[in-house]
């Protein structure tokens, strides 16, 4: 069996790239069924974060990972993703283990530590194995993954300072903001992350307006951080009263557009627009509108790179609790591997036993016939003692040609 990972993130992909092939996390099990119809895999798991889309597969073929990719999304309505060859990465064995145990540790993220991410990984995890598509060894690399990224969490200081996208998103507005605080703040898009954006403005005691294209759900959460809930419908309104915006909502389209905000160049103060959406929610030809300052992901990343912090010291400990995990699944490995052999070992001598007694069985009296049967159960059983020793010495595939 064949354990690898294809997929792309935000060093492979620009933005724009990743905004082409994103997948909804709520899609992630149509995904799964859609991969599996499509081509022949024992196991299959596709993870979508942010900033990242990777697939997780075990296999018993020789296959191109790439070309699979490119056949999966022209499925999906893609004309032309061929470019998947250059933004794509793929990794087998201990390599995948290794890339799902960083990934889940936050150590592969645009936020270092980033503990949503983990999070994310495990809803993965349960989108795929509602439609079946994990198995043995899917199971075990990403409960494992699980339990090396808590442990991570808990024992470094990865996950001190932002631990969120929208964490270092804040941290990133008060820089451009030289501290000054916004009077007024619009949070658009219900989920996950608007709970942190909610819970960072609360906590400094920003008003905020949360809208939503359902009203329902806006009300839903803003009720419990004081926030006020608005409709998407009113967002030429909305603009205007606020100094900063947010946007985080899960769209195929632009919520924002240059048009909704032509009155904004004629007010004193500007109007920052923090996009931390995939695919974006801002036109980013709002940001040639005086007075609009608006900021993505790629802006993120600049400032994450400039200023790595005093958590970066963790990694070497981090990466060695990596390495320590993927010895053991290496070794989880070679065990089952080892396990999967000598069953097939005795299912094929057993299989020939009972057929090369079938063909002598009429030259036997019955008496005689069980005798027999007896003796050949009881070489079968010797031979198979024998059976781990060959394995270790014998690297090979045993298939029944009886």
């Amino acid at each position: 069996m064949n354990f690898s990972v294809c997929g792309f993130n935000h060093k492979s992909a620009n933005l724009h790239d990743r905004e082409i092939f994103q997948l909804p996390r709520a899609q992630l099990t149509n995904a799964v069924s859609q991969y599996k119809a499509l081509f022949s895999v024992e196991e299959i798991a596709v993870v979508a974060t942010c900033n990242r889309v990777e697939f997780y597969r075990v296999i018993n073929r020789k296959s191109n990972h790439y070309e699979e990719l490119i056949q999966f999304y022209r499925e999906r309505g893609i004309e032309d993703p061929s470019i998947l060859r250059d933004i794509c990465y793929c990794r087998q064995g201990t390599t995948a283990a290794r890339q799902l145990f960083r990934v889940a540790s936050g150590l592969d993220s645009l936020v270092l530590g980033e503990e949503q991410i983990l999070h994310q990984v495990k809803e993965a995890y349960s989108a795929a194995c509602a439609v079946g598509g994990p198995g043995k060894i899917l199971h075990k690399v990403f409960h494992l993954a699980f339990q090396v990224a808590k442990k991570i969490h808990s024992e470094t200081g990865i996950a001190s300072g932002p631990r969120s996208i929208p964490g270092a998103a804040m941290q990133l507005l008060a820089t451009k903001m030289n501290g000054a605080v916004p009077a007024k703040a619009l949070v658009i898009g219900v989920n996950n992350m608007t709970e942190i954006l909610l819970e960072n403005l609360t906590r400094r005691g920003i008003p905020t307006i949360l809208a939503n294209r359902t009203l329902y759900h806006a009300q839903k959460m803003a009720g419990g951080y004081g926030a006020e809930p608005a409709s998407l419908e009113g967002i030429d309104k909305l603009l205007p009263q606020v100094d900063v915006v947010f946007t985080v909502a899960s769209a195929d389209e632009y919520i924002i557009h240059p048009e909704h905000l032509q009155n904004i160049s004629r007010r004193k103060r500007p109007l920052y627009i923090v996009d931390i959406a995939v695919p974006r929610n801002v036109n980013p030809k709002t940001s040639e509108i005086q007075g609009v300052k608006l900021l993505d992901l790629q802006d993120l990343k600049r400032h994450l790179d400039v200023t790595a912090d005093s958590r970066n010291k963790d990694i070497p400990r981090a990466e060695e609790m990596i390495e320590e995990q993927v010895g053991y699944f290496s070794l989880w490995r070679s065990k089952t591997t080892r396990q999967d052999k000598l069953l097939k070992v005795k299912q094929v001598l057993n299989q020939t036993r009972i057929e090369e007694l079938e063909k002598f069985k009429s030259s036997f009296r019955k008496g005689d016939y069980k005798a027999l049967e007896a003796f050949s159960n009881s070489i079968m059983r010797e031979l198979l003692r024998l059976a781990p020793y060959l394995l270790d010495e014998n690297d090979f595939t045993l298939e029944n040609d009886h």
